[in-house]
């Protein structure tokens, strides 16, 4: 439990996280600004990955930090808290991109050329930035499906339950969207 005195004043450091997290937990809105702050540029380069476009990305973002300040009391301190931060984030782009009706179904014949999947060549030869600005232009089924299994983790088997489509055609938005990317690694490697 923390101390009643600790007082309305949090600075950078002064208290371990476990501690602001409880004041935040707690309404304390000093606490909740200094979990902001550590948080805020990870998740805010979640949300560009996702919406592709600045002003998608802002009301991704904004929206996802008013759901994780209306769910705090429900963290019940299992695993890690950024990790549970990061669900909020992934789930509420999720909702936007299926309210604005975004989502794999439109592309799904964009692109007829697929083949097996590939390595990304030359990935390591561009910038984070690089490759954040090639993910936002691929289609927004594909940037989907590249943001949820290459960089979340998650399985096909998860994104077709999160997304209520086949496996199968996870898998297919993943070969596709390896395909574009490599092309455009290897434009930007000359």
């Amino acid at each position: 439990m923390v101390e009643k005195n600790l007082g309305n004043t949090l600075s950078n450091d002064d208290y371990p996280f476990q501690v602001i997290l409880e004041r935040a937990i707690h309404g304390d809105e000093k606490a909740f600004k200094h979990i902001y702050d550590l948080l805020a540029g990870k998740m805010y380069s979640l949300c560009v990955r996702y919406a592709g476009n600045s002003n998608d990305a802002n009301d991704m973002f904004q929206e996802s930090f008013i759901r994780v300040y209306r769910s705090l009391a429900a963290y019940k301190g299992v695993g890690v808290f950024e990790g549970w931060v990061r669900k909020i984030f992934v789930n509420t782009c999720l909702d936007h991109l299926k309210n604005k009706q975004r989502l794999l179904y439109s592309e799904l014949n964009s692109y007829t050329d697929v083949r097996t999947s590939t390595d990304l060549d030359g990935i390591e030869k561009i910038s984070k930035e690089e490759l954040i600005k090639i993910i936002q232009q691929l289609p927004n089924g594909y940037r989907l499906v590249v943001n949820l299994y290459l960089v979340e983790g998650y399985s096909h088997k998860e994104i077709a339950e999160m997304l209520g489509i086949a496996e199968g055609t996870s898998k297919s938005q993943l070969s596709r969207a390896r395909l574009l990317l490599q092309k455009e690694i290897l434009e930007k490697n000359g």
